[in-house]
């Protein structure tokens, strides 16, 4: 009986890895370094990051302790101070802050911002309320009420006033008001404007009627026509025998030689040992002479 014939194939079938074996090995070996590169890596920053909130912990404890050691430094100075002993200090340091904060010249610029016609200011002072807000004690008059009135309103609409007092009013010897106000300045002052570049009108009441009846005349009257030019004046005829003679002078007066005087000489019957008035040099007034001639 014949042997049968056995065909065995004893080499392993070809894959993937067996076809690229070399390169699948030095690439999973790359794969392995990377990670262990970023493990590392992420190690160390963690570390860092470790480290420096060691740091800053320690650095907010001292904060805090050297915190905790000003503040009871604090409490015990504030303790030892002598609260009725500094307390007149420390109102004045408040009002001199306070009065730097609203300077005068900002106070007047409103106060001249609401002033109107026929009225003036005739004394100011500045001072504080309990309530240490700046106030202002203003003395004043007015020709009239209206006037007053206008005043007022102009303080009421100016938010730089947060309220208007009227303490006192009464009425003047010859016409006209007198007041006394007092003004408490806003807490929060709006920004400063500058002032308008023209005044008030002025209030009178007896200009607008003369003005009224002035206009309508003024404009009824007409033009004047040219007037023609005048005739030449003659001059009027002197005759010889009105012109006084030249006089001259005697020699005991001090006038120069060939001086003549135009002014006949008549006594004074008042001094009769003085001269009357004789016309002096050219240039000069009358003069006078004595008696010592």
């Amino acid at each position: 009986m014949a042997v049968p014939v056995l065909k065995l194939n004893l080499a392993p079938p070809s894959n993937t890895w067996r076809n690229n074996h070399a390169l699948l090995s030095w690439a999973a070996l790359a794969l392995g370094g990377l990670v262990l590169a970023g493990s590392l890596a992420s190690t160390w920053m963690a570390y860092q990051e470790a480290s420096r909130a060691g740091r800053l912990a320690a650095s907010l404890a001292n904060k805090s302790r050297g915190t905790a050691d000003a503040h009871s430094r604090i409490v015990a100075d504030l303790r030892a101070v002598d609260v009725a002993k500094e307390l007149p200090r420390w109102r004045l340091a408040e009002r001199i802050y306070t009065e730097r904060s609203l300077p005068w010249s900002r106070l007047t610029s409103e106060l001249e911002r609401c002033m109107v016609a026929d009225m003036r200011i005739k004394s100011l002072q500045r001072n504080r309320s309990a309530d240490m807000k700046v106030q202002l004690k203003l003395k004043g008059e007015a020709r009239s009420r209206e006037a007053e009135a206008d005043f007022v309103e102009a303080l009421q609409k100016n938010p730089f006033f947060e309220q208007v007092i009227l303490e006192r009013e009464g009425e003047r010897q010859g016409g006209g008001v007198d007041f006394d106000f007092t003004l408490a300045v806003a807490s929060n002052p709006p920004p400063y404007k500058p002032l308008p570049k023209f005044a008030p009108p002025a209030r009178h009441p007896a200009a607008a009627p003369v003005a009224a009846k002035a206009t309508p005349k003024a404009a009824a009257v007409p033009a004047a026509p040219p007037r023609a030019p005048a005739a030449p004046v003659r001059p009027f005829p002197v005759q010889p025998s009105a012109v006084p003679p030249a006089r001259q002078a005697p020699a005991s007066q001090d006038y120069p030689p060939g001086r003549t005087l135009h002014t006949p000489w008549r006594p004074n019957p008042g001094n009769p040992g003085q001269q009357p008035f004789q016309r002096g040099p050219a240039g000069q007034g009358p003069t006078t002479q004595g008696s010592d001639q």
